[in-house]
């Protein structure tokens, strides 16, 4: 089974980031908690298991764009392997993630080890293309200094329509100042406040 060095063990178990380490001739993946709480696993379900066990949870429009950067990687065409993607979380919902890695051990000059961070980069929008929805709603600002836009105070998300809410970056949020109020959305309200969910919802429309 694939272990870590005590030094590399406690540096990684102690990181604020999801990250995991794949052996790629035992095909086992190891991993801090965040990997899989963050979307509302239990770690226990994936202990000991293959890559497989986590592409399986990937939106099918971006498996082949995932598995083709990793192929790159190991072929050695890239030294890093990099990717963004949709993951579903326990409650069915899709996360946008950014995972990035690279080799970390050679076995007669193939990749024999792999390590990577991930970033989840927030909820998918059924309804539109993120940074367009984003952009859309900033336009409208550039016209109107005295519109508010509303920042959800626990994930960070935009509300861009009456019940869509988008990632934003630092750029954006810079590019609206002060004009920013808040609220709290619908996927955060369901989080936080469960016994609450449907009259803080009416109360926050």
């Amino acid at each position: 089974m694939q272990t870590l060095d005590l030094l590399t063990e406690s540096v990684l178990r102690s990181s604020p980031l999801a990250w995991w380490q794949w052996d790629v001739q035992l095909n086992q993946v190891i991993f801090n908690s965040l990997k899989v709480t963050t979307l509302g696993y239990d770690p226990i379900d994936f202990a000991g298991r293959g890559f497989e066990s986590f592409t399986a949870l990937l939106h099918p429009d971006d498996h082949f764009s995932t598995m083709e950067a990793m192929r790159r990687l190991l072929s050695g065409e890239s030294s890093l392997y990099q990717t963004d993607y949709r993951i579903i979380d326990s409650s069915g919902y899709y996360h946008w993630y950014m995972d990035r890695g690279m080799c970390i051990a050679r076995n007669d000059g193939r990749v024999a080890s792999v390590r990577g961070l991930v970033i989840d980069l927030g909820l998918e929008s059924a309804m539109s293309n993120s940074t367009g929805a984003v952009v859309k709603l900033l336009r409208e600002y550039s016209h109107d200094r005295n519109q508010l836009i509303t920042i959800c105070s626990s994930c960070k998300r935009l509300q861009v329509g009456e019940e869509e809410w988008q990632p934003i970056t630092e750029r954006f949020r810079d590019a609206i100042g002060d004009s920013l109020s808040h609220g709290v959305c619908p996927v955060c309200i369901e989080a936080l406040y469960p016994e609450l969910a449907e009259l803080l919802k009416d109360g926050n429309s």
